[in-house]
Order: C-alpha cells, then sequence, then structure tokens
C-alpha cells in the first residue's frame, strides 16, 4: 500500500510504502489438528504436533472421555506430562486413583497403565498428553 501525506507547516510530502508479506515461522504448527479417533475403548485421541527438539521427539495429542464414559487401560507412550484442559474425572495411574479438574498437570514414565473414569461426569473430559521420546535418527 502507498500512503502519501502533505506536510502543513513545510509542504513536503511524506510517502510510506507497506509491503505485506506471509511468514512462515519454523516454528509454526501449518497442519490442522488431526480427527479425534479411539485409541482404546471409551478414548479418543488426535494429533496436535509432533517435531524433533534436539535429541527428543515432542508429540503433543489431545484425548477425549466422553461425559458420563469411562476408558479401558493403556500404556503411556514415553514420558509424559497429561495437561487436564476441561472436564473433571478420575485419573487412575497404575491402579492408583486421583480427582483430576482443569490447570491439573500429571507428569507419567513410559509404561505406566493409564485409564480415565469420567462416569460421573457431566461434561466430557478433554487433557492434553505431551509426549517426549528420543528422536528417531
Amino acid at each position: 500500500m502507498l500512503l502519501a501525506i502533505r506536510s502543513r507547516c513545510c509542504g513536503a510530502v511524506l510517502i510510506s510504502i507497506s509491503i505485506i508479506v506471509p511468514v512462515k515461522s519454523a516454528f509454526a504448527q501449518v497442519d490442522v489438528p488431526g480427527e479425534y479417533r479411539q485409541l482404546v475403548p471409551g478414548l479418543l485421541n488426535r494429533p496436535i504436533f509432533k517435531g524433533d527438539a534436539g535429541s527428543r521427539t515432542v508429540e503433543v495429542i489431545d484425548l477425549l472421555v466422553g461425559a458420563r464414559k469411562a476408558s479401558e487401560e493403556l500404556t503411556a507412550p514415553g514420558r509424559a506430562m497429561l495437561d487436564v484442559q476441561a472436564g473433571e474425572a478420575t485419573l487412575i495411574v497404575d491402579g492408583k486413583s486421583q480427582q483430576v479438574r482443569p490447570g491439573a498437570v500429571i507428569t507419567l514414565d513410559g509404561d505406566q497403565r493409564i485409564a480415565v473414569d469420567n462416569s460421573a461426569g457431566e461434561r466430557p473430559f478433554v487433557a492434553r498428553l505431551i509426549v517426549l521420546s528420543p528422536a528417531r535418527r
């Protein structure tokens, strides 16, 4: 866009040129999140992001358990953090139960068994799973 403005004091013309260029950041996610798919009975997941960060691979996955539903157990895919986004439910890690609500962050070690019991929940339980694993070479 070209913009010309005449100054009142000395009659000079100021010219400004604006160029809008789309920028693609090396860190930005370009892909749209995938569709939800059943990971184990009662638990849906969808990939959000996957990329290498030095010697690690970072994977971000959304998990969803419907209102008044419970999931079967699954094994944590590696060292991970589970960040609760919405809903309140009972999270069962290696047979130990704990109530979780939005804002809770739970660390998981590889090979831990996890399940979500949202059978008393009035709304879906949504959590973001952030998995760190060795980068594939």
